[in-house]
């Protein structure tokens, strides 16, 4: 046993690890039988080869095994039958994707309302006062703690800020904007400067529109007798330059409005306005094509491994690598299928995708009927990678000793597999 953990440990930096488990790896008792006897069975007819193991061929051996498994798995993901399956998903689309976008953001998409149209006439705006303006360079008002309140919606916040002897108006505004933004109320606090030498306070709110018509956000003294006005009336801080607006929208034609330019819409759609239009946005539902692209790519590129393993195996060698003959055979009766479907195969039978074909394909069902469930293609190659991933030494170098003795019943052994160092792991099957 110590031999045969030295030998991976050897190895194991020289092949391609894929552990990571997915829901295709674990097996019910049946279907743990059902590969013992598939072993059996294939063992059967089976000629007896010496194989002559090097590092290169245990190396290559381990690799066809892991890009095996790889690949079928990908194909398992595109045929899933269920709701969740990659051919299921959707997405939601808007026709006029400068003025409005919309996400789907639920898994149940029975609770999704049938399309509809939304024309966006006005987006919400913030609330934003500006104070008085002025000089910069002037000195601020009288030394001390002056006390006040912002309110910010409902919640009330009190504040107290010390304004230092000699202290100028640019000095107090920046010191006073930066302690408001600090604070994290749902205020951004800055100075403007719109005349030179002068300069205000700008004070702009997180949140947009108003429930009822009111400003977002108001100021107040609190005074403590010690001075005679306070800080928010010497520098007005009330006076409000943009008040806080509701985004106004017509969803299939009857009037909407909303605080947010973000909301969600029937508990399962995101919408987010951005940017009022002459034109009316049309919403509908189409297959989600980078899901889809996504998942097939998983194919191109475990079967590309697949390829680039065995053409480093046969090195200089300049006949076409045994595995790669073989996938291609399977996947011959359905080349002009994938080519309508932006999928071809190079020189060396490396597979390249078409992204705009692809993406008419994920759309229009193409992908689902070349690559879905009960596709011929699909099941073909599951099949393939089975027998590849049970029986990987069939693909390396080796000399045949003798052929099956026909005369004698046939017999075949379950774990003939497991006679090469390094080709059972706890995460294999």
């Amino acid at each position: 046993m110590a031999a045969d953990l030295n030998v991976y440990n050897y190895l194991v930096t020289d092949f391609n690890t894929s552990p990571t488990t997915t829901k295709y790896s674990t097996h019910k008792d049946s279907e743990l039988r059902s590969i013992v006897q598939d072993i059996a069975k294939m063992t059967e007819s089976s000629p007896l080869y010496l194989v002559k193991l090097s590092d290169e061929k245990q190396t290559y051996a381990l690799n066809v095994k892991e890009s095996s498994i790889a690949l079928n798995t990908a194909f398992k993901v595109l045929a899933e039958r269920d709701s969740n399956s990659i051919f299921g998903l959707r997405k939601a689309v808007s026709s006029q994707e400068d003025q409005v976008t919309v996400r789907i953001d639920t898994d149940d998409y029975e609770r999704l309302p049938e399309s509809f149209t939304l024309k966006v006439n006005s987006l919400a705006k913030t609330q934003v006062n500006v104070s008085k303006e002025v000089y910069e360079t002037s000195r601020a008002v009288e030394t001390g703690m002056y006390r006040f309140r912002i309110n910010v919606n409902d919640a009330a916040y009190d504040f107290q800020y010390n304004i230092k002897k000699d202290a100028t108006h640019k000095d107090v505004l920046a010191g006073l904007s930066d302690f408001i933004t600090k604070a994290k109320i749902g205020i951004h606090a800055g100075t403007i400067s719109r005349e030179k030498g002068k300069l205000a306070m700008r004070l702009e709110t997180d949140l947009t529109g108003t429930p009822d018509g009111q400003p977002i956000m108001t100021f107040e003294d609190l005074a403590d007798g010690r001075h005679g006005k306070g800080i928010v009336s010497l520098y007005g801080l009330n006076r409000i330059e943009q008040q806080p607006r509701n985004a106004q929208f017509d969803l299939n034609g009857t009037a909407r409005n909303s605080m947010s330019n973000t909301f969600k819409l029937a508990h399962s759609l995101q919408i987010e306005l951005k940017h009022p239009g002459k034109e009316t946005a049309e919403i509908n539902y189409t297959p989600d094509s980078e899901k889809i692209i996504q998942g097939v790519q998983n194919v191109l590129d475990n079967y590309n491994q697949m390829v680039g393993n065995s053409w480093e195996y046969v090195g200089h060698r300049s006949s076409i690598p045994k595995l790669i003959r073989e996938m291609r055979a399977v996947m011959y009766p359905f080349q002009s299928d994938m080519e309508s479907c932006g999928i071809t195969f190079d020189d060396q039978g490396y597979m390249q995708m078409d992204k705009s074909l692809a993406e008419q394909s994920a759309l229009d069902g193409s992908f689902k009927d070349l690559l879905g469930a009960g596709s011929s293609l699909g099941m073909r190659m599951m099949a393939k990678t089975d027998t590849v991933k049970l029986n990987p030494m069939e693909y390396v170098e080796k000399i045949l000793v003798a052929y099956p003795d026909t005369s004698k019943p046939p017999e075949g052994y379950s774990y003939t597999t497991s006679l090469y160092s390094g080709m059972l792991f706890n995460y294999y099957y």
